[in-house]
């Protein structure tokens, strides 16, 4: 039996909670955990979910750290099973098979983690975007951004073990610094599928130019490089960044 672990971390969510509860009710896969890393919310959002009607085991705990990831790393200690995805308030599967789909995958290539297609999605779902899967793998990919979202990313107990936690001294791109020491032991196994819908509002996503710096300091550290590539990588990164400030109103209004 392969039981999927699948974290939430929230706080004071009461306007989008709900509809990621339903999702991972709604999955035709059995053996799912629901952990929920509650952030001392003062809203409804408790309320919400101890008298939502849960189709899975669902647990929920009240985090004790700051930060957010030290929320996952919370999230993680309570993990039983083999695998784990992490999706946030307001992020959603994509079906209710979606699950069945990445265990079989599991089951078959023996992978340690995977990530899968995404639809991201503006604040009122007005605007949505298919990111498909990369052809092949290439570390060269984490120069220029984060090549996966973490709501679309699947973690096996073995590989968890083996990388540790996430940093907690990064307040944004945690999940990037992870996702680059991950690869650095075992490269990702590419899902040809869609995983998640998930809201591109959230902090990182506004909090557009102190995450580049972020990202730029970490591929320093990761990835050593000429003066003159570095500085084309990271105007080309500026140039993205720019776009990405530029659409960020439509993605919070429409």
């Amino acid at each position: 039996m392969i039981v999927c672990n699948i974290i939430t971390i929230v706080k004071n969510c009461e306007s989008n909670i709900n509809k990621t509860l339903v999702s991972v009710s709604s999955q035709n896969y059995n053996h799912i955990i629901h952990i929920i890393i509650d952030g001392q919310s003062t809203d409804l959002t408790l309320n919400i979910i101890n008298n939502f009607s849960h189709t899975k085991i669902c647990k929920v705990y009240q985090q004790q750290s700051i930060g957010i990831p030290a929320a996952f790393n919370e999230g993680l200690r309570y993990i039983t099973g083999d695998l784990v995805l992490f999706l946030n308030a307001g992020d959603l599967l994509v079906n209710n098979q979606v699950i069945t789909q990445v265990v079989e995958s599991y089951k078959n290539n023996k992978w340690l983690w995977a990530f899968g297609e995404t639809i991201s999605v503006s604040n009122k779902g007005y605007l949505k975007r298919y990111i498909k899967q990369y052809t092949y793998w290439q570390q060269e990919l984490f120069l220029y951004g984060n090549p996966i979202c973490h709501q679309s990313t699947i973690f096996s107990q073995e590989l968890l073990q083996k990388v540790s936690s996430y940093d907690e001294q990064l307040y944004l791109e945690a999940d990037y610094d992870f996702n680059i020491r991950a690869s650095l032991i075992y490269q990702p196994c590419l899902l040809r599928f869609p995983i998640s819908y998930y809201d591109t509002t959230g902090i990182s996503s506004r909090k557009i130019f102190k995450s580049y710096l972020i990202q730029r300091k970490l591929r320093k550290k990761y990835f050593p490089m000429t003066p003159l590539k570095s500085l084309i990588i990271d105007i080309i990164c500026l140039f993205k960044v720019i776009k990405r400030f530029f659409m960020l109103p439509l993605k919070l209004y429409l």
